[in-house]
């Protein structure tokens, strides 16, 4: 048995405090896209995430196989499982495609409670309203997901919508790609239980932070090939991440905006953009076939870096 909760602003794993050490797992693979080829191929997956120092995955955008949550319960894998897009904004309007949400979101919680490495539930993912009437239907359909889940699984906390507009949820996420570690560094600074300016994703309707667990629930995505190409194109913001660099460089950015995240005192957790390439997107630790991109050590003395939180008792 396994017992996991929060306290404060902290998570706990049997008593313990507990630092969230996740990479964001899409679950592609290049012959099945979201079909894994094998049961080995999962079980895989979840050794080449601990091999590099994480001890869990946000399970992304994808409802993962059953296969994989028993794998990850037999190799101690911490999980969030959560639910796929489903649209964005203009479907909240949409009466059915709320209940068409919330119905398959049943679904998934029920088949899956039972697996004690998934310690949270995440429902939405990036999900805000922009317009003001459309906002309230959000914020509507958000609560009434968030109070379905909690009825099905009193036992887990809930990140409500990853990263961006909150209305009611356990764990404070927010999603940040800044590949400057100073400004990266800044935006954090005033993280703390009754902190004031906080960094809040759309603050202007996203509910405060109020001392929850703060967690960086996307960040990294830095973009690098072996050939230095870059494959995104001009213009986007995105095309020099890492392109030009050698792996040295790239794995040295990589720990410095780790390290920033580990070191914090009032931090919770990360989440880093990913575990391996998929279609267009070339960021991950692997590459779209799991052949490794970077030093393993390297990556693991980062990754795997003791928590400040872990230690910090005040």
């Amino acid at each position: 048995l396994r017992k996991f909760h929060i306290e404060d602003n902290k998570f706990y794993l049997n008593n313990k405090p507990f630092f969230i050490r996740h990479v964001l797992d899409q679950g592609f693979y290049p012959d099945g896209i979201w079909t894994a080829p094998s049961d080995a191929a999962l079980k895989a997956d979840i050794e080449m995430s601990l091999s590099v120092g994480f001890n869990g995955a946000r399970l992304h955008q994808k409802v993962f196989e059953e296969r994989f949550h028993y794998w990850a319960d037999r190799l101690g894998y911490v999980t969030w499982g959560e639910f796929c897009d489903w649209g964005g904004a203009h479907s909240f309007a949409n009466p059915q495609g709320v209940h068409n949400h919330q119905r398959e979101w049943r679904e998934v919680v029920m088949r899956d409670l039972n697996h004690p490495s998934i310690v949270a539930w995440t429902p939405f993912n990036e999900t805000r309203g922009a317009a003001s009437a459309r906002f309230e239907i959000h914020r509507r359909a958000v609560e009434e997901t968030v109070n379905l889940t909690r009825q099905l699984d009193p036992t887990r906390p809930i990140n409500d919508c990853s990263g961006y507009v909150h209305v009611e949820t356990d764990i404070f996420t927010v999603h940040d790609y800044d590949q400057n570690p100073e400004t990266f560094r800044e935006r954090y600074a005033s993280v703390a239980p009754g902190g004031k300016d906080v960094f809040v994703r759309f603050p202007e309707i996203s509910v405060p932070y109020e001392g929850q667990p703060y967690v960086v629930d996307e960040y990294g995505g830095t973009f690098w090939t072996k050939d230095h190409q870059s494959k995104e194109p001009a213009g986007t913001g995105r095309s020099q991440w890492g392109f030009g660099k050698s792996a040295e460089q790239v794995e040295e950015l990589i720990g410095k905006l780790t390290l920033i995240l580990t070191n914090h005192r009032q931090i919770a957790g990360y989440c880093y953009t990913q575990l391996t390439d998929i279609e267009q997107e070339v960021n991950g630790i692997y590459t779209y076939d799991r052949k490794l991109k970077f030093d393993t050590a390297r990556l693991k003395k980062y990754f795997a870096a003791p928590a400040a939180i872990e230690k910090n008792q005040d």
